[in-house]
């Protein structure tokens, strides 16, 4: 089985894949999360993995907009626990860096390390894993990276500092997996569903009458999230989680007569997530 992620060989997406999975899948990177899934789209892969939200850093807004856009379906749910480590060449240390290179989510979740540390910059890149990969491949004096300590060990370099979080031990991603086509749903195992809603008539009102759905047939809204709708200025799409499955009569309720006020996309009924550390 192939399963694609987003990044190089050491990412936490790549972890959280085998979990997800298992071991005995092959893993391929993808350079950028459309290219994730295009990568499912055209079978080049069986499923991808993608991060939805990190719990200090907040949603990944990208894979909001791919989820609408491509209409892959959601099958599983991760959280896994995100420990990141300062990574350098052998030899380097605090003192002789200049600059700290990674994805801007870690930069982000490691905000106090570059406060109190405001003589080294801290400069965006595309993926964790691939800041370290680029120190190794290009042996980048004087440049330390963020990743997991796999990581360190799988492209041969030194941890600096660990943890490097700005909550160790409460920093967790969510992530999602995909595929192309949406399998049934199983009442019994199937305990969520992510669902995305565009109003049909932007009243005075109307968003609040959306949600009550909800709550008239006790349905646990867990989650809302909104996002710019594509081509059509200060419009907007409401991505939802709740509890439950659309086989249960209170969420299939609630679900119909949201569609009396909302377009509605189902984008995936699926197990809760279970907390995970970094394997591989």
């Amino acid at each position: 089985m192939k399963v694609a992620f987003q990044g190089r060989h050491g990412a936490y997406s790549e972890s959280a894949a085998f979990h997800l999975f298992g071991k005995n899948i092959e893993t391929i990177p993808a350079d950028t999360f459309e290219d994730l899934h295009k990568m499912v789209i055209d079978g080049s892969v069986d499923s991808g993995v993608i991060p939805i939200e990190n719990s200090t850093a907040g949603s990944i807004l990208e894979n909001y907009d791919l989820l609408l856009k491509y209409r892959l379906p959601i099958t599983g749910e991760l959280k896994l626990q995100i420990d990141h480590c300062l990574i350098a060449l052998k030899g380097e240390t605090l003192e002789t860096l200049t600059k700290v290179v990674s994805h801007p989510q870690a930069l982000e979740q490691c905000s106090n390390f570059f406060e109190k540390n405001p003589q080294i910059e801290r400069k965006p890149f595309f993926d964790t894993a691939g800041s370290v990969e680029r120190i190794a491949r290009k042996q980048l004096k004087g440049t330390g990276g963020i990743a997991s300590a796999f990581a360190a060990q799988f492209y041969g370099l030194s941890i600096l500092k660990q943890p490097l979080a700005n909550f160790p031990g409460a920093n967790s991603t969510r992530f999602f997996a995909i595929q192309k086509n949406n399998p049934p749903i199983d009442a019994a195992l199937h305990t969520k569903t992510s669902v995305a809603f565009i109003l049909g008539n932007n009243k005075p009102g109307a968003l609040h009458s959306c949600l009550g759905c909800f709550a008239k047939y006790d349905v646990d809204l867990i989650r809302i999230e909104s996002r710019p709708k594509s081509g059509s200025p200060w419009e907007y799409v409401f991505y939802a989680d709740l509890a439950g499955n659309p086989l249960q009569s209170s969420v299939k309720a609630s679900l119909e007569e949201l569609k009396t006020m909302a377009e509605v996309i189902l984008l995936g009924s699926y197990a809760k997530g279970e907390n995970k550390g970094v394997e591989f």
